[in-house]
């Protein structure tokens, strides 16, 4: 049996609950943990265009306290929290990288544009990622999320 988790990296500000609960289906089928991981944005000291706000103490309460609330709607998985901080595609790489998942399920906004243009955490990981990444844009069909879940149970 491959004890191997499922990773799902969300945002706590923006998670999508059937982002989780689907990776929690796979953790399910697969008979692994599921590893949620938040990664606080945390500003490089080097460069001094970043708001001082970010990596305050009190975001860093803040994202770890909406962490441990966050739960699946499927029953029977281990699931596990993880609060880093930093940069967030480097911080997921990194936790990739210790803990050789089978899968990882990463939620993304989905954004068009100058943002699409300069690349985001998701574009960056996904390249960079050395286990198979499911990309889920988050707020997609609830219907279709439905179905991806009871093919993974």
């Amino acid at each position: 049996m491959n004890n191997q988790p499922v990773i799902c990296a969300i945002d706590v500000n923006d998670y999508d609950q059937d982002v989780i609960d689907l990776a929690a289906s796979f953790a399910k089928r697969f008979g692994v943990e599921l590893n949620l991981v938040h990664v606080t944005l945390f500003p490089d000291p080097k460069n001094a265009a970043w708001p001082a706000s970010l990596g305050s103490p009190d975001v860093l309460i803040q994202d770890s306290l909406r962490l441990r609330s966050i739960m699946t709607n499927v029953p029977g998985v281990e699931l596990h929290r993880h609060h880093l901080s930093g940069t967030p595609s480097k911080q997921v790489l990194e936790f990739i990288d210790r803990n050789k998942p089978q899968l990882l399920v990463l939620g993304t906004h989905g954004r068009r544009g100058l943002a699409r243009l300069l690349g985001s955490a998701a574009s960056n990981i996904l390249r960079h990622a050395t286990c198979p990444v499911m990309v889920l844009r988050q707020r997609q069909n609830s219907q279709e999320f439905a179905d991806l879940k009871s093919e993974a149970t």
